[in-house]
């Protein structure tokens, strides 16, 4: 190994340390790395299609919740604002008013905005501090930083930190805790901060503003009306706040209230998953296997969030009550069409990263290829080029 990738490796070690990953974990990247750099054909294909999302990223933003067109109820434009999805004008009606809902039904109006401009953000920080981290270009760490800087922390550009007008109802002042599921991937924000660490383009004081905006965000999530109720709820909604709550906990070195949320999720199961793995809430919906993956990813990130802390939640539920694994289980003859799925679904399933990164998971975790071999089956030939495998790598070759 060279003198730079073993200060790289250092400095990777070293920040970790100081601000631990979440979904990630130091080992794998540094084994994934080491791997590339010795040739191996394994990930070679998962990286040249991450070297093709990284010139693309290099495109695009910055995004700011100040660009948005249309106020929210506040006045204020750092606050966040969106509309829910299934909610549109009623056709009864001159005006519209009130909305109607058609679950499963995707409003376009709804994709406008800042939700836009928050999920751009994350899809692209993600892809470039992985891109940094595996190649070591510096351009890609100016760029990701100045999407974070811009989104989080420039004082002309930052969103504020909470989201009391997230999917507000058309004709309403104010949104609910169900708005609370815009910003599920927003972890993932955390760890790309992370990765970027030691870079000149990401300073100290950089990192120490992030966090003071995630630990804002996190009082909001645990003493708002809308936080308690995406706590208290038992679906998917209730899963993704026990995610977002202990990662960003966990990102400001809160462990205790980290601790607090990953404590419900025996609980979770209990209410959640039956003893044959179905998801009876998530069934009940007109995109039934569409939640019942995202409500799954949930669990399975809430897994790993454990790991972090040394809980082994892989171990967590009853058989008889139904566990994670049941639950993929359930659904695994179904994913990538290759099974008529026996439920609603009104619409196609997406959910292809949540999906890579579950079976992935579940094949190194439970110690089973056969999760691997439903991974090449949903994907095809292009199962070799998912990220997953730069995030969590196979064995190292001998």
């Amino acid at each position: 190994m060279s003198v730079v990738v073993l200060l790289w490796a250092a400095g990777l070690f070293a920040a970790t340390a100081e601000q631990p990953l979440l979904f990630l974990s130091a080992p794998d990247l540094l084994q994934a790395r080491s791997a590339v750099a010795a040739g191996d054909a394994r990930l070679a294909p998962a990286l040249e299609r991450l070297r093709d999302e990284c010139r693309e990223a290099m495109a695009v933003g910055p995004w700011s919740v100040a660009d948005k067109k249309t106020l929210p109820p506040s006045g204020d434009v750092h606050d966040y604002q969106s509309q829910p999805p299934y909610w549109w004008p009623n056709p009864a009606t001159a005006d519209g008013q009130p909305s109607v809902q058609r679950d499963g039904e995707v409003n376009p109006q709804s994709r406008e905005g800042d939700v836009a401009a928050l999920e751009h953000l994350i899809e692209t920080v993600d892809t470039l501090s992985l891109g940094y981290f595996y190649t070591g270009g510096t351009a890609l760490a100016e760029r990701a930083a100045l999407l974070l800087r811009t989104f989080f922390l420039d004082p002309a550009t930052a969103m504020h930190p909470h989201l009391r007008f997230a999917q507000v109802v058309p004709g309403k002042a104010q949104g609910s805790g169900f708005g609370l599921i815009d910003t599920r991937m927003l972890p993932v924000v955390c760890d790309a901060a992370t990765l970027l660490l030691g870079s000149p383009a990401w300073s100290e004081r950089d990192m120490q503003g992030l966090r003071a905006w995630f630990a804002a965000y996190l009082a909001w999530l645990q003493n708002s009306p809308e936080g308690r109720q995406a706590r208290d709820a038992k679906n998917n909604h209730g899963t993704w706040y026990d995610v977002q709550t202990a990662a960003y906990a966990l990102f400001c070195g809160q462990i205790d209230a980290a601790r607090t949320a990953l404590a419900r999720f025996p609980d979770r199961l209990a209410v959640q998953i039956t003893a044959d793995g179905s998801q009876p809430l998530e069934l009940a919906r007109t995109r039934s296997l569409s939640y019942s993956l995202s409500n799954l990813e949930g669990l399975f990130r809430l897994m790993l969030l454990g790991d972090r802390l040394g809980l082994d939640l892989w171990r967590a539920g009853r058989p008889e009550q139904g566990t994670p694994r049941q639950a993929l289980d359930f659904l695994e003859p179904y994913l990538g069409d290759r099974t008529p799925w026996p439920y609603r679904q009104i619409a196609p399933v997406g959910h292809a990263r949540g999906m890579a990164l579950v079976l992935r998971l579940a094949a190194r975790h439970y110690a089973n290829p056969a999760y691997e071999a439903t991974l090449a089956a949903v994907f095809g030939e292009k199962a070799s080029k998912r990220r997953v495998w730069l995030l969590y790598p196979p064995a190292a070759a001998n």
